[in-house]
């Protein structure tokens, strides 16, 4: 049994998918020191379900439902070990997950936090299971987590495990925020820690078409990404407020010259575009345009080259919605303005690539003249 892991597992009306979420903790072949589920106000039978552990679990129920970050919350705030595991109720643990996960940080103690990989899966009508890849996993340096965490959201509560003194200087989940606040907290864990993180496989993520969100506040499957995308936003735009500008530089680095602050400029604005703050991105991609005239060097020009990644698509490209005008009376007198334009739109082959080989010849097409107007703007 380790001596060290608090497991934190909030839930609300999932009594079904909970229970097999709860094997699996209880599987592991390195047992956690103890499982706290905080159950918020479910009107099923979870609470009659969690009374059949009895005492391999410290079961906290809420007389209100006030969702998932405050759940998170109060059991940190009952946490009596130094590390958690914060577990999703419908997501199923690899059995050596937690060995795994509390051996990187045994062998790397200067880490706040450890991470790995997840697998999706789903269950059909007959009951047969199905994987299919992680999807959006991101390869990088642990200097690079901060930055490469704030263009996309690849590692996972469940896929992780953290110090909990972190807290004191992160501060808790944002009980505001009724989607990404996990996103939301993992960026500010990354702040103030680094971390280290492993290939192998930590926890099998279920995508299932049940409610999200909470009681007063929940949405189904299909507006999954609107929410996302909505949530994300908000943070985002808090967060360019907050953070300075080094911290969109590797962790470590600092800006110390002109050119430090270009590279600095171009990654939020990268980052500002994923999240589809062209508003903001445009800000960026100007400010920088104007540091000199020194050319774009390879990093730079592969960070914009993923402006256009994001895993909610492109459709400001087809709806109009893309601030092309902009764009090109921003670049008519920057002198990078161009260079940064073809940077950007490189990053689009792919995404052609993509509606090819799915047979979609039009939104192929539209994504080629898209290209063709960026590397024009000028």
């Amino acid at each position: 049994m380790s001596d060290g892991v608090s497991v934190i597992l909030p839930t609300y009306n999932r009594c079904t998918l909970l229970q097999e979420t709860l094997e699996s903790v209880l599987a592991q072949s390195l047992q956690p020191a103890e499982i706290i589920v905080v159950d918020d106000c479910s009107p099923d039978d979870t609470v009659e379900m969690l009374a059949t552990y009895g005492d391999k679990l410290r079961l906290i129920t809420k007389q209100s439902n006030q969702g998932k970050a405050h759940s998170i919350n109060l059991a940190l705030s009952e946490c009596q070990h130094p590390l958690v595991w914060i577990v999703d109720d419908d997501d199923l643990m690899h059995p050596d997950a937690l060995q795994t996960l509390t051996n990187l940080l045994q062998h790397n103690p200067e880490a706040g936090f450890a991470h790995g990989r997840h697998v999706r899966f789903s269950i059909d009508n007959a009951g047969n299971r199905q994987e299919w890849d992680t999807g959006y996993w991101t390869e990088c340096a642990s200097e690079e987590f901060l930055v490469r965490t704030m263009e996309d959201f690849f590692v996972h509560q469940p896929g992780m495990i953290f110090k909990r003194a972190l807290v004191d200087q992160s501060g808790p989940l944002n009980e505001n925020l009724v989607r990404s606040q996990d996103y939301d907290f993992l960026i500010r864990l990354a702040r103030v820690a680094s971390g280290v993180g492993t290939q192998d496989v930590i926890f099998f993520q279920r995508q299932h078409d049940g409610l999200r969100g909470t009681k007063e506040n929940s949405f189904s499957a299909t507006e999954r990404d609107k929410k996302w995308m909505e949530y994300d936003q908000k943070i985002f735009r808090a967060l360019r407020d907050d953070m300075d500008l080094s911290e969109f530089l590797p962790s470590g680095e600092q800006i110390q010259s002109p050119t430090d602050k270009r590279r600095a400029l171009l990654q939020r604005g990268v980052i500002m575009g994923r999240k589809k703050l062209w508003d903001l991105a445009i800000q960026d991609f100007s400010d920088a345009a104007s540091l000199g005239d020194a050319p774009l060097s390879d990093a730079e020009t592969l960070t914009l080259s993923r402006a256009f990644s994001s895993k909610y698509g492109c459709e400001e490209i087809f709806d109009g919605s893309f601030p092309i005008a902009e764009y090109k009376l921003m670049f008519e007198s920057a002198p990078l303005g161009s260079e940064i334009c073809r940077s950007l739109s490189n990053g689009l082959r792919w995404r052609v690539r993509e509606a090819l080989f799915k047979g979609k010849i039009t939104r192929a097409f539209l994504y080629s003249r898209f290209m063709l107007a960026l590397r024009r703007a000028r």
